[in-house]
């Protein structure tokens, strides 16, 4: 076996940040972004001005981030007794989309956005163009805003329009747009530079030109000078000097999450039957569908129901490791289908079905799925034999197999619980590491109990001194006061689904839940769905009764009770993976109005969202982020595993916390029983019959 110097080193670390988050050299920003799919961490210390920045990419052509900026230049307010010596924190969102790919004649192209939600502090608009030559990127572009100067050329958009020659320089509140902003300004600089990378090392010298000082900070030089430095596949270390007078560090951490980290090592073990345990497996239906059941359970997948009809078998089953859906039902032919070849099988449907509910139905000729696993058929080709179909009630006559659970089933757990509070005046960070102690009861297949007590083990939470100011009813803005009880009942609810209403046109599903949802409410409440798999939208609804809990969270309530419910139209859009949610109602502090969320899922259950609700309040009821808004990531637990898992890290970040366009948590989320079920997500997660 032979080796080469690439085998001890790390190559290429890829594409890397500049101090405001995007991809880019130093200072300025490059057209390139990263692939689809990416979540990238990056910390920078370059004082006066400190930042940690999330930027993700849900397409090729697209890169957002997030931006916490720490400026020690000034205090977080003038007044000591408010926010003591705590320096002044900014936060805000970037934006980079890709107009015009590369090609060997051809730069690519990018426009960008600082600071395009925020309080305008860092706001500058850019277009910016690279070209790649060998080992070395160019790149050269012009910036307004805070990538402009007073020494730069004349704003080229002045000469379509005067208006653009006046930017209005007060800062906002935050959470605006700021329309009134983009590309103008009386004057727009020219911004330039390099990187070369050195293949054998991975190094990656980084040099550019950025003549623009938002914060008017002490500057010799306009040129700025980096080195990016691999330290695995997944880390750089990112060296600097800038404004010809300081020196600073940078460290990323990125992954692409849209492909597996960790390769699964799942194999199915053949299994191979005597030819008098085949003539029985054919005779007899009690050992036919006993040894299915018994089998699958091994491999975590659980049998609830299996029909006969004629040539045609159903198989209903409950599993909660694979999270998709093809590959669940590929698995449950590997592992069966020395059982099937028993008899004269022609046709059969995989029926998926979480607790009482039947969600969705694979269907597939069982001959040419047999070509398939044998190569003997492309994917391509079995795809015109597979049918994605709403369950429908089957003759219970033709029932040879119904699972028998011995209930009520009880279960426990104990894992780690944080409790986070970010960009308090007293402090700009505060927490709580603790435990999560839940437990639950399944009554039936109908109806649930869960429940939750939180451990607090050692926090900092008791600094947060100062109570919320709100204009509206303090249905979220308390939550401070919340976080800092050690010992809580966080959850103790009752729910139960109803018998579904199934058809071969749709699915109508209900339900209610009574109890104790969240930390801040409680409540009874119900909710309903319906949807066919076939079609790439549905509607549910929900309405609750809530009363605010105290404080200390036991069993006791405070005054302010509400009602509050939503209409919810969830749209699978042609673009793969992107789902549209359009909610409309009445929420916690009284106020009506919608909230759009967006999310791109990736096939391996990668998601990234953003979500924004706007209601019949102003802006100045709002108080500061004018609006609700925030982003969110999923991240699958199995990614970095080697088995398959459906747990997920799930992070979400708002702005502020408001009580405007507040909604509840801890609902029924009737939702999650049909998620990622659709004929046309499926179809998108197709890849699955190839695992």
């Amino acid at each position: 076996m032979s080796s080469s110097i690439d085998d001890y080193i790390f190559s290429d670390v890829g594409l890397t940040s500049n101090l405001s988050g995007e991809i880019g050299l130093i200072n300025i920003p490059t057209s390139r972004i990263l692939k689809q799919g990416n979540l990238k961490l990056h910390l920078v210390n370059s004082e006066p001005i400190n930042s940690l920045f999330i930027s993700a990419n849900p397409f090729d052509w697209m890169e957002v981030s997030l931006r916490y900026a720490d400026i020690n230049t000034r205090k977080y307010s003038p007044y000591k007794s408010f926010s003591g010596d705590q320096t002044y924190k900014d936060k805000s969102f970037n934006l980079k989309i890709k107009l015009i790919e590369e090609t060997e004649r051809f730069p690519e192209l990018s426009i960008g956005f600082r600071d395009f939600i925020g309080t305008g502090k860092f706001s500058g608009e850019y277009i910016v163009s690279s070209k790649r030559v060998g080992d070395f990127d160019f790149t050269v572009g012009l910036g307004w805003g805070s990538l402009s100067n007073s020494d730069g050329i004349k704003n080229p958009l002045v000469d379509l329009d005067k208006s653009f020659s006046n930017r209005p320089t007060n800062y906002g509140r935050g959470g605006d747009f700021e329309l009134d902003r983009w590309f103008k300004g009386e004057k727009a600089s020219a911004f330039y530079g390099f990187s070369y990378l050195n293949k054998y090392s991975g190094l990656r010298l980084k040099i550019d030109y950025d003549k623009s000082n938002p914060f008017s900070l002490e500057k010799k030089s306009n040129y700025s000078f980096g080195l990016s430095i691999p330290a695995s596949k997944y880390v750089d270390i990112n060296l600097f000097k800038h404004r010809g007078i300081d020196l600073g560090f940078g460290l990323s951490y990125k992954a692409n999450y849209a492909t597996p980290i960790v390769p699964k090592n799942e194999s199915v073990k053949s299994i191979i039957f005597s030819k008098d345990d085949k003539k029985l497996l054919s005779l007899n239906d009690d050992v036919f569908t006993g040894t299915i059941n018994a089998i699958l359970s091994g491999y975590e997948i659980y049998t609830q129901e299996i029909y006969l009809i004629s040539n045609d078998l159903y198989i209903s089953l409950n599993q909660g490791k694979y999270r998709n859906l093809n590959l669940a039902a590929k698995r449950v032919i590997q592992i069966t289908d020395s059982i099937l070849q028993t008899r004269d099988i022609k046709n059969i449907s995989v029926i998926f079905q979480t607790g009482n509910v039947k969600t969705a139905s694979i269907s597939f000729p069982l001959d040419k799925f047999r070509q398939f696993l044998q190569n003997n058929l492309s994917l391509l080709e079995m795809k015109r034999f597979i049918n994605y179909e709403n369950f429908y009630e089957l003759d219970s006559s033709s029932r040879i197999f119904l699972g028998q659970i011995n209930y009520p089933l009880y279960s426990w757990g104990l894992k780690p619980d944080l409790k986070n509070h970010i960009g308090a005046p007293e402090a700009f960070y505060s927490g709580q590491i603790g435990l999560l102690a839940s437990a639950g009861i399944i009554f039936d297949q109908h109806s649930f109990l869960d429940s939750s007590i939180g451990l607090g083990i050692f926090q900092n939470l008791d600094q947060l001194t100062l109570r919320s100011f709100s204009r509206l009813p303090k249905v979220r803005s308390d939550i401070r006061e919340y976080l800092k009880e050690k010992y809580t009942l966080k959850e103790f609810a009752y729910s139960r689904i109803f018998n579904p209403k199934y058809s071969r046109d749709y699915l109508f599903l209900g339900g209610f839940k009574l109890g104790i949802f969240e930390e801040m409410y409680g409540g009874i409440g119900a909710e309903f769905l319906f949807r066919d798999i076939q079609k790439p939208w549905y509607i549910s609804g929900n309405y609750y009764w809530v009363k605010q809990r105290q404080f200390n969270q036991r069993f006791s309530f405070r005054d302010y009770e509400t009602f509050t419910g939503h209409l919810n139209f969830i749209w699978e859009t042609p673009l793969d993976g992107v789902k549209m949610i359009l909610s409309g109602g009445r929420y916690l502090a009284k106020d009506s109005g919608i909230t759009l969320n967006l999310s791109k899922s990736f096939k391996t259950g990668f998601t990234l969202g953003f979500f924004a609700t706007k209601t019949d309040i102003s802006a100045f009821e709002f108080g500061e982020g004018s609006f609700d808004k925030g982003i969110y990531f999923s991240i699958p637990l199995d990614i970095v595993s080697s088995r398959y898992r459906k747990n997920n890290a799930r992070f979400v970040w708002r702005n502020l916390t408001r009580d405007g366009g507040a909604m509840l948590s801890g609902t029924l989320a009737i939702e999650g029983y049909t998620n990622d079920s659709s004929a046309y997500y499926l179809d998108y997660l197709k890849d699955g019959f190839n695992e």
